[in-house]
């Protein structure tokens, strides 16, 4: 199963993932903000972030793009933003930030699950 780091500052979302990642068997850690997302990033290799969009200290755009600069393409995890905006400009934004893909909040077990198994198909 994935490695995944999920950048989340609510704590009842941050509750919610961890019992979906569970479910699914997946080695996961949990951390509050942006900025110590960055700092796991570049010290523990993760296949997977799920980063919330919205975060005090450093927001998941900026960590985003910090991460993507750091890492070259083959360390690099799949970052998926966790939002609840799903406007198309908000899309645009994470796109361009270099995220992949999006987790509308609330989390579905279905949805992670897709995630995984698009980004990482059984071979």
């Amino acid at each position: 199963m994935p490695k995944v780091l999920v950048a989340e500052d609510s704590e009842i979302n941050q509750k919610l993932i961890a019992h979906l990642l569970r479910r699914l068997g997946a080695d996961f850690l949990v951390v509050d903000d942006g900025l110590k997302a960055v700092t796991e990033v570049l010290q523990t290799k993760y296949d997977f972030v799920f980063m919330d969009v919205i975060m005090p200290i450093k927001n998941g755009l900026d960590a985003t793009r910090e991460i993507i600069a750091a890492l070259s393409p083959a360390q690099r995890p799949v970052i998926i933003a966790l939002t609840a905006n799903t406007e198309e400009s908000d899309q645009a934004a994470c796109r361009a930030a270099g995220m992949r893909g999006f987790l509308r909040k609330p989390m579905q077990l279905e949805d992670i699950k897709r995630i995984f198994d698009y980004f990482m198909p059984v071979a």
